[in-house]
């Protein structure tokens, strides 16, 4: 039931829980409770599903199980995963994974490495979710287990597809549909056939893709309608690549009025981007533009329903703390007054004090409930206060180091230049003194003359310092004033250049890039700076005790995106350094004039200006940063203030 119709298996869930509620262990009411929230995330009912958690989070605080524990985590994020949360859902996976570990069971193991695996692969990280997913189906195939093999194909047809290994991709989901159909998991099998009906499209075999999205979004309709959002939207664009316009608007309706009324904003979003794609293809410019602006506001709202979906998850478990309290208060009180009424069948005075105290008790505990529930409502408040002010502590904060390392640097040679032309000075006027009252000797005069060639020559090495400073604290911003952008192709762009790079290096290091062509349209120039700021930082301090210096760069092309792997084998970071090194004037040689801006310069440059992410990737040896850059630069998107 859950396969083919996960709302029935909710409400089947609700008819179990009340039959047996006396006979259940309070374990098993926990159980059916995950699989209820599971359920409703299935079909899209989020604000239940987090109501649901938060009820079983509470009821687990009774029970020593790590399991129950660990099914908490994994489920809250695939929540989070169902809202495009992809951080905060693998912050609950790693913390699920952590879990497994200490169970030693190795099924809970490899089932969170593919839920990471997952999310790797919604984040575009096509390489790591492939190794986690192939770990997932060795042990399904090793234990024989046909719908965990199905999901672990679909995953790995997923992952290759988006590193557009397309052949790969199709073998992987072939395989993964015979298995489904062979065992009846219609619902299931919906996936399969999405995913061939999109690497057909992508090996140009227009028919058959059509087919399989057609079938997927036969069976997804049949159980959760939904969820045949995706497929109707790839089926629609292929009418439009056809100028088929009768079939593609029935599509885009469909697909738009589903997205609606279920919620799904993300999908709405996307319905909204191909309609404008839609009348565009028909040169309808006043539609166009309505779906331009449907779109702005699908993305709207899908980040205004991410926060609030945050602040109910806490606050749901917040709601249960607080009603159990008030029950407790509230047993205490009927206890007292049936003491006080057994008393009254004595006397009929304390029957007429009994019966007063419980009214003004009772009044005084509904003005409390509303005193707290104002509060609640205060902290609320206060806290998104709060927040935006943290925010603004955070940028000030930034400015003030930025403001002082500057200062503190420039404070020594701009220092010793004023000393020096205050020491010319009074040399300068002492001579002429003389000079006045003709007590000039030639043996002053030639003295007179070397020091002011010493004090000239000092003031002129501070200034060129104090210069040169400058000229490194201007790479920390993210101007593009003499950046031009072109298409260029990678590999070929960095073996002409790193090659005269070398020739600059204070070490002899051997450089290998690694990855086919590839081409982009980006800044050339400020993705070279940012590989040489890695070069000299590795030459600086991962080379200090190195006698044969490496370093490989691998180029890799995933979906729309181009990732640079940057691999050294020098002495690496520790990790109490890792979360500060690209922080402008941090650095571990700062009294040997190192001034510690060459990783901010770096992620200024990749960031700001190229468009992508940087981030030091965990090794066993050397240092390891990973860039991904989008093979087409957005320039509006780019901060360049």
């Amino acid at each position: 039931m859950a396969a083919n119709s996960p709302a029935q298996a909710a409400d089947k869930t609700d008819e179990l829980l009340q039959l047996h509620q006396m006979q259940l262990t309070q374990a098993q009411k926990i159980r059916l409770l995950y699989g209820k929230a599971w359920f409703q995330i299935q079909v899209d009912d989020i604000d239940l599903a987090m109501q649901t958690l938060a009820q079983c989070k509470h009821m687990s605080q009774t029970v020593d199980s790590d399991t129950i524990l660990f099914s908490y985590y994994s489920i809250s994020a695939s929540a989070f995963s169902n809202l495009a949360m992809y951080q905060r859902a693998l912050e609950n996976f790693l913390e699920s994974y952590r879990i497994a570990r200490l169970m030693d069971t190795e099924q809970y193991v490899r089932q969170t490495e593919n839920n990471i695996g997952h999310i790797y692969l919604k984040m575009g990280r096509y390489i790591q979710a492939q190794e986690y997913f192939q770990r997932f189906y060795d042990d399904a195939k090793a234990r024989e287990l046909p719908s965990q093999m199905a999901t672990g194909l679909n995953n790995l047809g997923e992952a290759w597809y988006g590193q557009q290994m397309y052949q790969e991709a199709l073998r992987a989901h072939q395989q993964s549909l015979a298995i489904r159909e062979q065992h009846q998991f219609t619902y299931h099998s919906s996936w399969s056939h999405h995913n061939l009906g999109r690497t057909y499209l992508a090996l140009g075999d227009i028919q058959q893709a059509q087919r399989h999205l057609t079938l997927a979004i036969q069976i997804r309709q049949q159980s959760n309608p939904s969820e045949s959002i995706g497929p109707m939207l790839d089926l629609a664009r292929i009418k439009i690549d056809q100028s088929d316009w009768q079939s593609a608007e029935p599509l885009l309706t469909e697909a738009l009025s589903l997205a609606q009324s279920s919620q799904r904003f993300q999908e709405r979003a996307d319905a909204y981007q191909l309609l404008m794609r839609y009348h565009q293809a028909q040169e309808n410019w006043p539609a166009a533009l309505s779906a331009s602006n449907q779109y702005a506001q699908s993305k709207f709202d899908l980040l205004n329903r991410q926060a609030q979906i945050g602040v109910a998850f806490y606050a749901a478990q917040l709601d249960l703390a607080a009603k159990d309290n008030d029950i407790a208060r509230l047993t205490q009180q009927n206890a007292i007054a049936s003491a006080k009424t057994e008393s009254a069948r004595q006397q009929m005075l304390t029957l007429i004090v009994a019966v007063t105290l419980v009214g003004v008790i009772t009044l005084l505990f509904i003005a409390r409930i509303r005193a707290k529930n104002q509060q609640l409502s205060q902290a609320l408040q206060h806290l998104k206060s709060t927040q935006r002010k943290l925010a603004d502590a955070e940028k000030m904060s930034a400015m003030t180091t930025l403001v002082s390392g500057m200062a503190h640097q420039l404070n020594t040679p701009l220092g010793l230049v004023i000393t020096s032309v205050s020491t010319l000075k009074d040399r300068l006027s002492q001579t002429r003194e003389k000079l006045h009252n003709k007590q000039l000797s030639g043996n002053q005069l030639s003295r007179f003359l070397e020091e002011a060639d010493e004090i000239l020559a000092l003031t002129n090495r501070n200034t060129e310092r104090a210069a040169d400073m400058i000229a490194r604290f201007k790479l920390i911003s993210t101007s593009l004033e003499s950046s031009e952008m072109k298409h260029f192709d990678v590999v070929g762009f960095l073996n002409d250049r790193l090659q005269l790079l070398k020739r600059t290096l204070n070490k002899d290091v051997d450089i290998v890039i690694q990855g086919e062509p590839v081409e982009i349209y980006s800044y050339p120039d400020v993705l070279f700076k940012a590989i040489s700021q890695l070069l000299e930082n590795s030459c600086e301090h991962g080379f200090s005790q190195q006698q044969a210096a490496q370093v490989s760069i691998r180029v890799v092309k995933s979906g729309k995106n181009l990732t640079l792997v940057y691999q050294d084998n020098g002495s690496g970071i520790s990790k109490d350094k890792q979360k500060h090194i690209f922080n402008p004037f941090y650095t571990s040689q700062l009294g040997k004039g190192n001034l510690g801006l060459g990783l901010n310069i770096l992620y200024n440059a990749v960031v700001h200006i190229l468009g992508g992410e940087v981030y030091l990737e965990p090794t066993d040896s050397g240092a390891c940063f990973v860039i991904v850059l989008p093979l087409k630069i957005n320039n509006h998107s780019i901060n360049s203030d």
